[in-house]
């Protein structure tokens, strides 16, 4: 193995029709070595990782994989398996109707004799699933566990294979920061056992924390080669994008105007208490705080998907009591949640239709849609907000998740809102995309449109709120302007309990 490589990828070329997808790519990994791909969606990194595991054939006569000192060709991903490298994607691929174990055995279940040894078979389930601290048991049927769990059977199968290449796509886009955390410990463990970590993630602050070595890809080209200890977000996100930090972030620095939502002593039993806070036209303030932290379900019961066990809601000046989602969008509140494939779109639909849905009662009249109608509303925010598409009917689910969460926003920009909650609105879509995102609610806020933002991400809480409110355990815990806001202050506001006080 040259220079301690376990894998080498050199000059690697991929065209599809019409498509340059891989020109001149390359990626090493060591043995005992976590090493971040990243690039924007289109970038290249799942093209290139799909080579590596067989599903796709280089071009003919581009470059070489060498893997463990001899050059190597797969012609299918059961090949690349059998020698050791798996990929685990973030589109889940387990079967549901069967159980925990025999998804993460499936294709290698032990036998005693001609039978499957199911004593054998659960014994080595669990303690794959103790190793990622997992709490589904071996017995469970797939079908059965939150999705959060589901991506950590998913994760098991490599482990349990025995993998000395180990690719993660978005491993932690479906889980807590209780089961990110075991899972980073997983890595750290496999990686003293020397197995090689391809780590493909959008998420910034997890590849400063868990990778060794940062590749960075752009239009199919690698255009960095990075230890991640020499390096800033900085250095990253110019060579995904081409622009630096100060131009990544956008935040609306005018004047807000009066106060549109102000919450009272709102409360929930088992969820949040106590809760009061305002927000005010052409403001954006943040929401921060571990996942469980209430943020989500006070939104809710703000839009009238939950309801309040006390406490009162004002829009305007005026108090409202919405007992329904229809109720919030006649008062003018909109609510982009963050998960826009199940919650916030119609994939199978077109572009057109998701954009008037939530405007639908006002277009329709004596039972009949308002087409004309229709039409201008979606070129207008097609326009307003750059979303692309080949057309007005393209089916919503063939878009990127950028367009898609575009879509989203204009469906909600239809009903003229009042007051926008984004809960989570970059989960999911690459770096431009992102910064298409921040510009977006930058200017919504300048038309004076009030905002709340749920954010995991502390880089974006800080970058685009005017004031940033952090919870823990149910109960706000500060609040900080744009100039107070530090990582410091917002760690320790959202790690308090009932003996601390905060910042």
């Amino acid at each position: 193995m040259s220079d301690g490589y376990v894998l080498e990828m050199t000059n690697i070329n991929k065209t599809f029709p019409g498509v340059k997808a891989l020109d001149g790519a390359y990626l090493r990994v060591k043995e005992g070595e976590v090493v971040a791909l990243c690039g924007e969606n289109g970038a290249g990194k799942s093209t290139l990782m799909k080579i590596l595991s067989g599903v796709y054939q280089a071009d003919k006569g581009s470059g070489e994989i060498r893997y463990r000192g001899e050059q190597v060709h797969f012609s299918s991903p059961v090949e690349a398996k059998n020698a050791g490298i798996v990929l685990i994607f973030q589109e889940l691929s387990l079967v549901q109707e069967l159980s925990v174990a025999e998804n993460i055995y499936l294709g290698s279940l032990p036998k005693k004799g001609f039978r499957v040894d199911w004593k054998k078979l659960n014994d080595d389930t669990k303690k794959v699933l103790e190793a990622l601290e997992c709490p589904a048991k071996p017995e469970d049927m797939v079908a059965s566990l939150p999705i959060a769990q589901q991506q950590m059977v998913e994760i098991a199968r490599g482990i349990a294979l025995g993998a000395r290449i180990l690719v993660l796509d978005e491993p932690t886009s479906s889980l807590t920061e209780r089961e990110k955390e075991a899972l980073f410990r997983s890595i750290r463990n496999m990686k003293a056992q020397g197995v090689g970590i391809i780590y493909i993630s959008h998420k910034m602050d997890e590849i400063f924390e868990i990778s060794d070595r940062v590749m960075v890809m752009r239009d199919g080209r690698p255009t960095g080669d990075f230890a991640t200890k020499e390096i800033t977000l900085d250095d990253i996100l110019f060579s995904m994008i081409g622009r630096s930090m100060d131009q990544y972030f956008y935040r609306y620095e005018g004047e807000p105007g009066a106060e549109v939502l102000r919450v009272e002593g709102l409360s929930l039993k088992g969820y949040f208490k106590n809760i009061s806070f305002r927000v005010r036209a052409g403001e954006v303030v943040g929401f921060y705080g571990l996942v469980g932290a209430g943020r989500t379900e006070i939104m809710e019961t703000i839009f009238g998907i939950r309801k309040a066990d006390s406490g009162k809601v004002f829009l305007n000046g005026t108090e409202q009591h919405i007992r329904s989602s229809g109720d919030a969008v006649r008062a003018g509140i909109g609510f982009l949640t963050e998960n826009r494939k199940e919650q916030g779109l119609v994939l199978g639909e077109g572009c057109r239709k998701n954009t008037y849905l939530a405007a639908l009662p006002e277009l329709t009249k004596r039972g009949f849609v308002q087409e004309k109608e229709t039409h201008r509303i979606y070129d207008y925010y097609r326009d307003k907000l750059g979303i692309k598409s080949p057309s007005s009917e393209q089916e919503v689910g063939n878009l990127s998740g950028g367009n898609q969460q575009k879509v989203v926003v204009g469906k909600w920009m239809a009903i003229k809102p009042k007051l926008l909650i984004l809960d989570e609105p970059t989960r999911g879509i690459d770096v431009n995309a992102k910064a298409e995102i921040y510009k977006l609610i930058a200017s919504l806020a300048e038309e004076g449109i009030a905002i709340i933002l749920i954010s995991s991400e502390m880089p974006e809480i800080m970058g685009v709120s005017n004031r940033v409110i952090t919870m823990a355990q149910g109960m706000l815990t500060g609040e900080l302007s744009a100039d107070e806001v530090t990582e410091e202050r917002l760690m320790r506001n959202i790690m308090i309990t009932d003996s601390t006080k905060s910042a």
